[in-house]
């Protein structure tokens, strides 16, 4: 029951899910998106009214006036039923807000926080909240983005922000907040120079990296290179003397040198390729930097991404990060790589992406250097994908370096063509390896110069001429370098030994950093530790050669890392991913980063592992609920079922009361689950997700989605009559109208299926209207969908296409969402039955690329079916065989004898027309022996007849 009463307060939040504090919290779950979009409406208005006619034309304007009107009604009734009693109220003409109420948003107050900054410059301490609301900005309305009423107070809003985020940057004077103006305004002078006198701050690479981003920002704004200023500002700043610490300490590697030297100039020129490969620690990155550098004094622009193992920002991470610098808002194809790619690293898919992401690096204004290390960790879908682009550099503006190890067995480079040149990398030789040992020791500072040589030599020994393991040994407690014993464990004690010699500040800031991994920068230690301290813990640190000099701070070799980590107890594992989680969740507040929401995730979770307690359970398995269910949908199946797994863990071992308020993110979990092992083809591991979800639900909508999944086990391998029987049980266990339209849709096509069209057609019609009245838009989509092909099936098949462009109006989620693809799919075989060959192919082509991403087998099979159908339409029963033979691979393992009976029939078919009376008869055969295994005689039926009528094009069904 919500708090609001006929005199009371109405507290609305706006930024974010729309939600009303209600006496047990905040709300923010609607009866129908129309009721949700309802209060918002009224609560925007500054008279907190408006007409009937007004409302239905915004709500409803894709409906008929009459019916329109009626759904306002239902709107507001169920909009009632949330914000309570006497709150809402409404005549035949007006809906408004009692007059008593007074009505409080988050909006309001950030609206508010903005103007104050316009009026007179922020205080320091008042600069965290502002930039909190500007942070969340763009979160207004976020559930209704597309929405035409939204559109007005979204800009409104933006506008008063992108004033107050100048407001902020003149009075803190900070990078960051200069960066946060240049995202609205790319070329704005007064924020680059402050964002340029950072960097150079920094370190000259900084500066180097911020300039080249600036340049390229410009060139593509404003068609031209930066103001005057803003170069003469850089030159200037470049005139600032080096710290030792960017002196180039390069020994050795004379003849890898000479072959850069020469390589550098056709490089700039672009078209080039070639690769830096070794053994780890043999100076791959840094000779690379050596090559970087000369190739910016050439004036190219250097892009560089480093690759990691198990990388969870996607398999696409590391270059869609060196190449987002060039390109702010949404560009389509870095969009595709950040949601994994276009499909996988077979067939025609990977060959486009390959074509596409060329295309971007010929757009950019300069000649353009690619670099990407470490790329032995790359993912297989990167590989492929740079495999791919060295055989497309020739006769390019840009080139590709990339450079990795040779010596890690399970994470081999990726194969090149013969046109990529290669450098290996090789060891000094003991008189290089000396001189670099006496300069890492400090030899011509030695008292004792006879022992000073001595370690030297012993040094030259044991590293054997690699400059990583080198540096490690000479790097000894209180400069007496490790010079005996096993490599790891002598390692290992030099690390102990060192940390022993920091505070108990700093090895806290160390753990920070071992455990943060690749998410580790100062602002993060900061969040934790406070600025004073995190900076005085990081000069300790790097004053001890334990922390990297870059500016994402890092511990100096993956073994102290392990030695961190190995050294803390359970306790103090879970505390620091705990204040990891909280640091990187208020991050991500500020910025809207969900990859730091993810991330945040992940360590509340990896604390409740590593200590599990009651209290800390519950924000655990929220966290990971989120999390997994967004690699759900990222297409990461596999890392999504082990986050789920260990969210629904932490969510079994919450105390009663705090399981209550998460029961609908569970259901959802075990569904996501269920979804996951579908995916890696574990049905019976989905089963039991599903009916987990089913004993847990309590909401008649949890409770319909998870016996839509349990029906949907049983269409999958093509037993009508199980699904029709638990969507029958289903419908028996509920009363609410929405539930049931969601199970009514997929009985009316189960139905269809069955080949009961004409009674199917009502029930798909009955749900369609609901969803639509409802403003539910994603499932109006699908029950269209399905209500499109019905009526095709009866003979109306104008209609269908009809319907089937209205579901494709209806999901406007994404060019790439599932569903699109489904319904693209369809609209290719409807398109078939049309005679329009041409664009039925291109339609079920693009349907297929979607959904190949998505690794679901059945509906790749589904488009593979109908893909066939169009071919042997056109003549060409090459590609129907091909299209077929594809099917029956993709339904493998499947057991759905239907399917694979049909597509041996028209196999057979196809066989016989093209003259192989061999191949006929063996798909005759395997026909007749799926029918058998099917044990169903409507299929019996139906390929009989299919096979002696000898042409199986246009497979009924989907």
């Amino acid at each position: 029951m919500a708090s609001a009463k006929a005199d009371g307060t109405l507290d609305v939040r706006l930024i974010g899910r729309v939600a009303v504090r209600t006496t047990a919290g905040w709300r923010d779950e609607w009866p129908r998106p129309a009721a949700r979009r309802l209060v918002a409406l009224l609560v925007l208005s500054p008279t907190r009214a408006a007409p009937r006619e007004v409302v239905a034309d915004r709500l409803f304007g894709h409906l008929p006036a009459d019916r329109a009107l009626r759904n306002v009604s239902k709107a507001l009734s169920l909009a009632r039923s949330v914000v309570g009693p006497g709150v809402l109220l409404g005549d035949s003409a007006t809906l408004w807000i009692a007059e008593s109420v007074e009505v409080c948003t988050d909006l309001a107050q950030d609206t508010e926080q903005a103007h104050r900054a316009l009026v007179s410059p922020p205080p320091p301490e008042g600069w965290a909240d502002l930039r909190a609301v500007l942070a969340r900005a763009d979160q207004l309305l976020s559930e209704d983005l597309y929405e035409d009423w939204a559109q007005d107070v979204r800009r409104d809003h933006e506008a008063l922000t992108r004033e107050a985020a100048l407001a902020l940057a003149h009075s803190s004077g900070l990078g960051t907040d200069w960066g946060r103006v240049l995202t609205h305004d790319p070329c704005d002078v007064e924020a680059w120079s402050a964002v340029l006198t950072a960097a150079a701050f920094c370190s000259p690479a900084e500066l180097d990296a911020a300039y080249a981003e600036c340049r390229l920002v410009h060139a593509q704004g404003l068609q031209g290179p930066p103001p005057a200023a803003l170069r003469r500002l850089t030159e200037g700043l470049r005139q600032v003397p080096s710290s030792p610490a960017e002196s180039d300490l390069t020994v050795g590697h004379e003849a890898e040198l000479r072959w850069i030297g020469d390589r550098v100039g056709a490089t700039a020129r672009g078209g080039d390729s070639w690769v830096v490969y070794g053994p780890a620690g043999i100076g791959k990155t840094h000779l690379l930097r050596r090559a970087t550098a000369s190739l910016r004094d050439q004036a190219c622009l250097v892009q560089w991404a480093t690759c990691v193992a198990a990388d969870a920002g996607g398999p696409f991470a590391p270059l869609t990060s060196a190449l987002r610098l060039a390109h702010t808002g949404s560009h389509p194809v870095l969009d595709v790589l950040e949601r994994g790619g276009s499909g996988g690293s077979q067939g025609w898919s990977a060959v486009r992406l390959a074509d596409d992401v060329a295309a971007v690096l010929d757009a950019y204004a300069e000649r353009l250097v690619l670099v990407v290390d470490d790329v032995h960790w790359a993912d297989p879908a990167l590989k492929s994908l740079l495999s791919r682009l060295c055989a497309l550099a020739s006769g390019r503006r840009w080139s590709l370096l990339m450079a990795g190890r040779s010596d890690e067995a399970d994470h081999p480079l990726p194969s090149v063509p013969s046109s990529t040149a290669s450098l290996r990398v090789t060891a000094l030789t003991p008189q290089e390896t000396a001189v670099l040992a006496r300069r890492l020791i400090g030899h011509d500072r030695a008292t004792d110069p006879l022992a000073s040589e001595s370690v030297v030599q012993t040094l030259v020994t044991r590293s054997g001429g690699n400059p990583f393991f080198l540096t490690e040994l000479a790097r000894g407690a209180g400069g007496a370098p490790v010079t005996g014993g096993d490599l790891p464990e002598r390692v290992h004690a030099l690390l102990r030994r060192r940390l022993s010699l920091i505070t108990t500040a700093s090895h806290h800031a160390l753990a920070l950093t071992a455990l943060a991994g690749e998410r580790a920068t100062v602002p993060l230690l900061a969040r934790v530790l406070g600025e004073q301290e995190a900076d005085r813990s990081v000069r300790e640190l790097r004053s001890h050669s334990l922390l990297s000099t870059t500016s994402s701070p890092r511990p100096v070799h993956p073994l102290l890392r392990e030695v961190v980590v190995a050294d803390l107890t359970a306790v103090q594992t879970c505390e620091v991913h705990d204040q990891l989680a909280r640091a990187l969740t208020r991050l991500a507040q500020e910025s809207g980063r969900r990859d730091l929401a993810d991330a945040a995730a992940g360590h509340a979770l990896a604390a409740y592992t590593a200590y599990p307690t009651g209290e800390r359970a519950p924000g655990a398995a929220a966290a990971g609920l989120a999390s997994g269910g967004r690699m759900l949908r990222s297409f990461a199946p596999e890392a999504a079922a082990d986050i789920l797994e260990e969210a629904l863990a932490a969510f079994a071992d919450s105390a009663a009361d705090d399981k209550a308020g998460l029961v609908p993110a569970a259901v959802g979990g075990w569904l996501d689950l269920g979804r996951c092992r579908l995916l890696l083809g574990d049905a019976e591991g989905a089963e039991r997700a599903f009916r987990a979800g089913l004993e847990l639900a309590e909401q008649p909508l949890d409770r319909a989605r998870c016996y839509r999944r349990l029906a949907a086990l049983h269409y999958r391998t093509g037993r009508m009559a199980e699904t029709a029987g638990v969507l029958e049980v289903a419908l028996m266990d509920t009363t609410d109208e929405l539930a049931r339209a969601m199970l009514e849709t997929e009985l009316g096509w189960t139905l269809h299926r069955r080949g009961r069209a004409s009674e199917a057609l009502p029930i798909l019609q009955r749900a369609t209207q609901v969803f639509e009245d409802g403003g539910s838009w994603d499932l109006a989509a699908w029950s269209l969908d399905y209500l499109a092909m019905t009526h095709v099936a009866l003979g109306d098949v104008d209609h269908g296409l009809a319907l089937l462009d209205r579901a494709l109006a209806r999901d406007g989620v994404s060019a790439d969402h599932y569903r699109r693809g489904v319904l693209l799919i369809h609209k290719g075989g409807v398109l078939r039955r049309l005679g329009r060959l041409e664009e039925a192919l291109g339609a079920v082509n693009e349907g297929i690329r979607i959904v190949r991403r998505t690794r679901d087998r059945y509906v790749l099979s589904v488009g593979c079916r109908i893909a066939a159908d169009i071919h042997e339409a056109g003549g060409d029963l090459s590609g129907a065989v091909s299209a077929r033979t594809e099917e029956l691979t993709l339904l493998r393992g499947t057991h759905n004898h239907r399917h694979v009976a049909m597509a041996h029939a028209h196999l057979a078919s196809l066989y016989r027309r093209q003259g192989s009376t061999q191949e006929s008869d063996r798909a005759t055969r395997a026909a007749r022996g799926a029918v058998e295994q099917s044990a169903d005689a409507d299929v019996a039926e139906a390929v009989a007849a299919l096979l002696d009528r000898g042409n199986t094009a246009g497979t009924p069904g989907s």
